[in-house]
């Protein structure tokens, strides 16, 4: 937002998902693309992994390939087929965790590598752009990965000379809100965690570490426990440490007033999404202001299903945004 908004009178929430990684301002400068679920496959065929990479990669497409051609379509329909698999043969055979281990750390090294390659360490002007000037009262949830909003909010971090702390992404239920700094919500988890005896730990320690390298070790876990959270059949989002964040979400959305959406589809398999913002989006979303940035039609009218007495913006393309903001967006 425009840099006067640190007077805004009423809280703003971001909500981002795939699409908004997909259209980074340096997408066309990178070989590979930042994934989308029906492309994930194609991408990932693309590839050239690190060496380190190559064995999750090959095991990865060489799972897809065993199952109908409509799999490849879809990269959390194929990797909850498989893990569900795997969970019922280890309940129903007594088998042991190593085929449902498989699946969960091959896919989060091949996810990783491929957002690494499709990020970098580029920073995005259009998330620059939309998050500039934030300030404690607002929030960035985000249900990706990638280090795209931190790269995004580090000039703003510096110019406010507010240091790199874990506690922006309020893991720990006393966490408080920086000042002159917004929330950043990754309900599915981040590359720049580790996850250990149910505790998130962050690996960046300074925004200098940005400079070094691209930061994606999302792939290191143990068992079936990882800092990402990869498309399970039943996401456990009510279980410690996600539900902290789920919890902190939920009171954000509570007493914002502005929400803007990019790049999230609001699928409908994704129950325990729509339902966190049915609950702490009651009414309707009466007396809130609503903008969704999405080139499909039908992630928009969604968003207008779920949200019908809000006010409503829509826009097929961050392009489109930046030329026609909203009116309130300049003056809060």
């Amino acid at each position: 937002m425009p840099s006067n908004s640190k007077k805004q009178r009423e809280p703003v929430t971001f909500i981002l998902g795939a699409g908004a990684s997909r259209a980074v301002s340096y997408a066309r400068r990178r070989d590979v693309l930042s994934p989308l679920d029906r492309d994930f496959f194609d991408l990932l065929q693309r590839l050239e992994p690190k060496e380190k990479d190559e064995a999750a990669v090959d095991w990865v497409l060489g799972k897809m390939s065993t199952l109908p051609f409509e799999y490849r379509r879809s990269l959390e329909r194929t990797f909850y087929t498989l893990h569900l698999r795997s969970y019922l043969r280890r309940k129903l055979s007594g088998a042991d965790r190593t085929e449902e281990e498989a699946v969960v750390s091959h896919f989060a090294r091949a996810v990783v590598s491929l957002l690494r390659k499709a990020h970098g360490t580029h920073t995005c002007e259009n998330h620059k752009y939309l998050l500039e000037g934030l300030d404690k009262n607002d929030a960035v949830v985000s249900f990706n990965y990638d280090l795209v909003v931190e790269r995004a909010l580090r000039n703003h971090a510096e110019v406010s000379k507010v240091p790199f702390s874990p506690a922006m992404y309020l893991l720990q239920p006393d966490d408080q809100s920086i000042p002159h700094f917004p929330k950043i919500l990754k309900l599915h988890g981040s590359v720049n965690w580790d996850l250990h005896e149910e505790q998130f730990h962050v690996r960046t320690s300074a925004w200098d570490d940005f400079d070094d390298a691209p930061g994606y070790r999302g792939y290191s876990g143990e068992g079936t426990r990882f800092p990402i959270f990869l498309p399970f059949w039943d996401k456990q989002v009510t279980r410690r440490p996600w539900l902290t964040l789920w919890q902190k979400a939920h009171e954000q959305l509570q007493r914002t007033k502005y929400i803007v959406v990019w790049g999230f589809s609001l699928p409908t398999t994704d129950v325990k999404a729509r339902e966190l913002f049915m609950i702490s989006i009651p009414d309707g979303g009466a007396n809130k202001r609503l903008c969704v940035i999405d080139p499909s039609q039908a992630t928009r009218d969604r968003w207008r299903e779920l949200l019908p007495n809000a006010q409503y913006w829509e826009y097929e393309s961050i392009k489109a945004f930046r030329s026609a903001t909203p009116a309130w967006w300049w003056i809060n």
